[in-house]
């Protein structure tokens, strides 16, 4: 029972300078994860935040590596790690600190590459019968003014000639073309903007009748 005690002593001993060892560095976290969440960090970074939070670490920042981060802060909030200690008489005071991220909300623009159609005027599709129309139609009247099969030839060329000419003019609204334009939109995130030092509580260390006691206690004075 000794021996398993002491093994479990020594886990939770080895676990906890783990904890210790990765909130120590919880700035540097913080600044790697503000370039994930700004899409500016490269494949490397993403791969030593996701080290750092304990994932696999694939490059490929999802919902696995954010619950991962999430989860760290929650820790690194809980822990607190010995500072400043004080022997008075038989009995050390013992003052723990630790550590909290303060987030600020920041716009952070999603863009979207969209191919967007170009409009422009074009000359509409020649109308057959127009000019068809127009050629019977000057033809009739050519024959009328010089009673003549020459004048309907004459009359039905200008009147088809006057068709197609009315029929160039006539113009359309279609798609000439498409471009690429970038479309954004600001998403609004919670990000990490600094790390604060604080007071957490306070422990006494003290021997009565040869039996160690410790009690734990907070200081008004720091909070």
């Amino acid at each position: 029972m000794k021996v398993l005690s002491a093994v479990a002593t020594m886990v939770l001993a080895n676990a906890s300078l783990a904890i210790a060892d990765t909130c120590a560095k919880l700035s540097d976290i913080n600044s790697l994860y503000r370039l994930v969440a700004e899409k500016k960090a490269g494949d490397i970074q993403i791969k030593r935040l996701q080290q750092e939070v304990g994932v696999l670490a694939d490059g490929k920042w999802g919902r696995l590596s954010e619950a991962a981060y999430s989860a760290l802060l929650d820790r690194c909030g809980s822990y607190s790690y010995p500072g400043e200690v004080v022997q008075i008489d038989n009995a050390k005071v013992t003052d723990f600190f630790g550590e909290k991220t303060v987030f600020e909300k920041i716009a952070v623009p999603e863009c979207v590459n969209r191919r967007v159609p170009v409009y422009g005027e074009v000359q509409a599709p020649s109308d057959t019968g127009a000019v068809l129309g127009g050629a019977i139609a000057g033809g009739v009247i050519g024959k009328i003014v010089t009673d003549s099969d020459g004048g309907t030839a004459v009359g039905a060329l200008i009147g088809g000639a006057i068709a197609n000419e009315s029929q160039q003019n006539n113009t359309v609204t279609k798609v000439v073309g498409y471009e690429n334009t970038m479309d954004c939109k600001d998403r609004y995130v919670n990000m990490p903007a600094k790390t604060e030092k604080g007071y957490a509580y306070s422990t006494v260390e003290f021997e009565v009748d040869g039996e160690p006691y410790t009690l734990e206690f907070k200081k008004k004075w720091l909070e």
